[in-house]
């Protein structure tokens, strides 16, 4: 159990890594659809567990924060647009995006910016779409049907990110705001598109979202 010196109660932080499909030690192929079955399947377990715990020392309610970095801030996006999943003893209070890129249409056009390439073209044939800008007007409108509270969104960029190009974070800052959602984005200048949390900057930022979640309402 570990104690927020910015609260007067104890907290107790618990950390739920999901291995999805083709990822690491996890069998199948990565597909969008298949990804977000397994990013459902775990707010299902954590909703579980948070049933099941007998604890009285503990809150039975659970601020929930979702954090994707780079492709998985996409997988992120796309869960927090899902709002008839969550509930209020498992609420989303915060939506971190590490790194994030628009959609893979996007990141086609980055990858091959020469117009007289075929790739940037094809992106009508795209399978998966990762579409961040999409998932959030949804969110937004999901969290007003619902009346209920939309999650904050905390953006964490990489100063010096090789991969995403800067304008893509610029442009979810801009469409969180247009939408009116609460928003907050960190350059971590010195940081590549990995090292955002190696950097004190990043760590600090990080910690101090997930922080602020515990007292969101």
């Amino acid at each position: 159990m570990l104690r927020d010196a910015k609260v007067t109660h104890p907290v107790t932080y618990i950390m739920v890594c999901c291995s999805y499909r083709g990822y690491w030690t996890s069998k199948g192929s990565p597909t969008e659809n298949g990804i977000a079955l397994d990013a459902e399947a775990a707010l299902g377990w954590i909703e579980e567990e948070e049933g099941r715990q007998i604890d009285n020392h503990l809150s039975k309610n659970i601020n929930l924060v979702v954090w994707g970095q780079s492709i998985g801030a996409g997988v992120a996006t796309n869960l927090a647009a899902k709002q008839c999943l969550f509930s209020k003893n498992v609420a989303l209070k915060t939506l971190i995006l590490e790194t994030p890129f628009l959609g893979v249409r996007a990141m086609l056009e980055t990858l091959y910016p020469q117009k007289w390439l075929p790739y940037r073209y094809l992106w009508p044939f795209l399978r998966n779409h990762l579409d961040s800008w999409k998932a959030l007007g949804i969110m937004k409108a999901q969290s007003s049907e619902l009346k209920i509270k939309p999650p904050k969104v905390v953006i964490l960029a990489a100063g010096r990110d090789e991969l995403v190009p800067s304008s893509q974070s610029d442009m979810l800052e801009t469409r969180c705001v247009d939408l009116g959602l609460s928003t907050k984005k960190h350059v971590i200048a010195s940081a590549y598109h990995t090292e955002v949390l190696v950097r004190p900057g990043g760590r600090f930022a990080a910690v101090e979202a997930i922080q602020a979640s515990i007292k969101r309402t």
